[in-house]
């Protein structure tokens, strides 16, 4: 016979994301005591202890580990079961992640459309380089993750979203904005601005252009798209960056976006999911969305 109940497996979620029975209780609305109860029932019918206590926090441990994405899922497919019967495109809770480039240029469109289409969602949106929504995923801390380039992780599910393009770009005054300047060899000299380790970006960019140009000549590492463009104003270097990113600066007069076309700089962008993670209608519905707009 059963005895678990759903509010137990509520505490324990909540204090898997919380790292206090306290915060726990406070974040669904019950007492401390009640919430210690839960869990030390919770526990003691599974015939394991799914915390450990590092200092003041709790943290799973390997048992608790391996159940966490299971009693997330059971808490969503309840909630899922309450809205069952609402309105069609009912207002949805969704905890997105996405690398810079997709979260600043793409995702805010996208975020918008999805919210007309359904009155009062809530959209979190958390924006970091690929390797942190990689790790956002792993943790089940965000439902959807969209990144650049390819992620490999056995755990994570990796969607094809789309092609990106991107172009070279220099100050206005800079030799290689010239026509017909910009070879193999005036590149390979150049100085260069990239992103930090860790970025979809770098990892991209450095592919492409060390597969074609060899060793580059690294001048800067910045942790943002829109602190390296600023950084070629000032004349530091070069870059290699989205096309979608250097549109504004482009029509400003601010960069030039220098034509190569005896390079092949274009990547794909990918929505990731945790395999273990249960896919709710709201993350269908906007799974669908993404995919449409680039039908």
């Amino acid at each position: 016979m059963l005895h678990t109940t759903l509010r137990q497996i509520e505490v324990f979620v909540a204090t898997a994301q919380k790292g206090s029975v306290t915060q726990a209780a406070s974040a669904i609305g019950m007492t401390q005591s009640a919430a210690s109860m839960a869990l030390a029932d919770f526990e003691s019918q599974l015939g394991r202890r799914l915390f450990d206590r590092i200092g003041k926090r709790l943290a799973l441990n390997e048992d608790g580990r391996v159940l966490y994405p299971k009693a997330v899922g059971m808490i969503e497919r309840a909630q899922e079961m309450e809205q069952l019967f609402h309105q069609i495109g009912r207002a949805v809770n969704l905890r997105l992640g996405a690398s810079s480039t997709i979260g600043n240029y793409l995702l805010p469109r996208l975020i918008g459309q999805f919210r007309t289409a359904r009155p009062g969602s809530r959209i979190e949106l958390e924006v970091g380089n690929t390797q942190q929504v990689i790790n956002a995923i792993l943790r089940f801390e965000i439902d959807l993750g969209f990144v650049e380039g390819p992620c490999l992780h056995a755990d994570i599910e990796t969607i094809f979203w789309r092609e990106d393009e991107l172009a070279i770009c220099t100050p206005p005054d800079h030799p290689l904005a010239q026509p017909g300047v910009a070879t193999l060899e005036t590149l390979r000299d150049a100085d260069w601005i990239l992103r930090e380790r860790g970025s979809g970006t770098r990892e991209v960019v450095e592919q492409l252009l060390t597969s074609q140009l060899g060793e580059i000549r690294l001048a800067m590492e910045l942790g943002g798209t829109e602190a390296i463009k600023r950084a070629v104003e000032a004349g530091i270097g070069i870059s290699c960056l989205p096309t979608i990113a250097l549109s504004g600066a482009v029509e400003r007069g601010h960069l030039v976006a220098v034509p190569t076309p005896f390079l092949h700089l274009t990547r794909s962008m990918h929505i990731l999911l945790h395999k273990q993670k249960y896919r709710t209608e709201g993350m269908e519905s906007l799974l669908r969305m993404c995919q449409d707009a680039v039908a």
